[in-house]
């Protein structure tokens, strides 16, 4: 993974992608009980007490770009050329561009006992996390020379951005303290595979034609871990996630989440960097000048280094919901199950409200989403989910129009053309998917009074017992 400031945006794009998805709230599969750990993906009397994916990766996943830039970076995604008819040269211009991907590659779930309904869940899972800001210029940069019209150009190359990934082992337990309020807990324990953070200052941009070349000068800093391509623990780090669900009398439940509050130590190959250098990029006119910029911007952001190690957090999130079932038919066929969500971004200024609307029928649930956040990007898309006891299929984007129309581009076959036309003049283009499945085994989860064989704990759970000490309560089973 190169750490290039001006091409990060496709880097970026090329291997993770932004991921806050909504429309697993209370749905009870095993996935939304690894995200929001106070929710239970057993049900007594009816699943067995086993859970897997089997090892079927459970992907969920966005991108999105804002500004000028986006038909630059959905052709050259798509299509392979940059359609810069949208770039603003010498104005100032900068886009958005976030992106995340979270991917459960193993999942399990144990249901331990019927005393609290305790669970318990291990989970191996891949994430990254990336957001940046770049000008009109570093992405007509790589078009060339015919979109600057001046021989020199000042503080037009001050992008900034960051990434990391990392791999996330997890242990959860989740246990009904009481008929009203469940509690669940995930910890997990890190291992950083790359990292980069760069910042720059300031910038010059020099075309030198006759010699088909363009020099640049950059000034800034960066804090930069090379990729790990083997596993190792250089990078180590730790996380936590605490889940609370709460039920009315009147039927509503509650919930809230504070979601990957973590921290990486970047160890191994990482250094800081306080770079003021220039280089030259060689054929500006040809095809290789994309290869010729990632080369110089990387010599350059990466000089004047000092080896040592930093820290990272992850993109934690607190997440609050409200809930409420209502079913539509005297035979409990038809539901829907409304939710109200507002999530906050611990460590940036991001807030976003969503709304989350299942409407199921029997085993078959399709589900409405529509959110808003600060960055005045309003979303909407919906899930199809096939979910018995004992099995769960869901598929799903919340960005359904951006999305279909980054499909659109990429089975358009125009790359040979290399139309320069504004296509994209909304607030923003992206594209947004996520799936899941998974199944479960073993016995079936009986009560005592017809059970065959029950995994029943004699004292409660762990959680429990405090509870209950703390407020002297009596302990059951629920």
């Amino acid at each position: 993974m190169k750490k290039v400031v001006l091409v990060s945006c496709f880097l970026l794009l090329t291997v993770k992608l932004f991921a806050q998805q909504f429309s697993q709230y209370n749905t009870g599969t095993l996935y939304d009980s690894f995200e929001n750990p106070s929710q239970r993906s057993f049900i007594p009397d009816s699943s067995r007490f086993i859970a897997s994916n089997f090892f079927i990766p459970n992907l969920t996943g966005n991108f999105y770009v804002t500004g000028n830039a986006q038909d630059a970076v959905i052709d050259r995604f798509f299509s392979g050329y940059y359609n810069t008819k949208a770039l603003q040269i010498g104005q100032g211009k900068y886009s958005n561009i976030r992106s995340s991907s979270n991917a459960y590659l193993a999942m399990l779930k144990i249901f331990t006992s019927l005393n609290g309904n305790q669970e318990i869940g291990f989970s191996i899972s891949s994430r990254a996390e990336a957001m940046g800001y770049v000008t009109d210029e570093s992405l007509a940069l790589f078009a060339g020379p015919n979109d600057f019209n001046k021989s020199f150009y000042a503080n037009v190359l001050n992008d900034n951005y960051s990434y990391q990934v990392y791999h996330q082992f997890s242990f959860s337990y989740r246990e009904q303290i009481n008929p009203r309020f469940a509690l669940g807990i995930k910890l997990s324990a890190l291992l950083g595979l790359a990292y980069s953070d760069v910042r720059i200052n300031q910038s010059q941009l020099t075309l030198d034609q006759p010699n088909d070349a363009a020099i640049i000068a950059l000034s800034g800093t960066g804090k930069i871990s090379e990729q790990i391509k083997k596993f190792t623990f250089k990078n180590p780090g730790a996380a936590i996630t605490i889940g609370t669900g709460l039920t009315t009398r009147d039927g509503y439940r509650l919930q809230f989440n504070l979601k990957d509050l973590g921290i990486i130590r970047w160890g191994g190959d990482s250094y800081i960097a306080n770079f003021v250098s220039g280089d030259t990029i060689n054929n500006f006119s040809k095809k290789e000048r994309e290869q010729n910029i990632i080369n110089a911007v990387s010599s350059i952001t990466s000089g004047n280094k000092t080896p040592g190690p930093f820290y990272s957090h992850t993109n934690a999130i607190f997440e609050t919901s409200i809930n409420r079932t209502y079913w539509l038919d005297y035979d409990k066929k038809f539901r829907i199950a409304p939710t109200l969500i507002a999530s906050k971004e611990l460590f940036y200024d991001h807030v976003t409200a969503a709304a989350v609307v299942p409407f199921s029928y029997n085993n078959i649930t399709v589900t409405g989403t529509a959110s808003y956040n600060t960055l005045g990007l309003f979303n909407w898309g919906g899930q199809l989910m096939y979910k018995t006891p004992n099995f769960e299929l869901f598929a799903g984007t919340e960005r359904l129009y951006q999305s279909a129309k980054a499909v659109r581009t990429a089975l358009r076959n125009n790359g040979a053309q290399q139309e320069q036309v504004v296509r994209n003049t909304g607030a923003y283009s992206g594209a947004d998917v996520f799936f899941g499945i998974s199944f479960k085994f073993g016995n079936v989860i009986e009560h005592p009074m017809n059970a065959s064989w029950i995994p029943n704990g004699e004292d409660g759970g762990f959680f429990s017992r405090i509870w209950h000490k703390v407020f002297k309560g009596k302990q059951g089973t629920y």
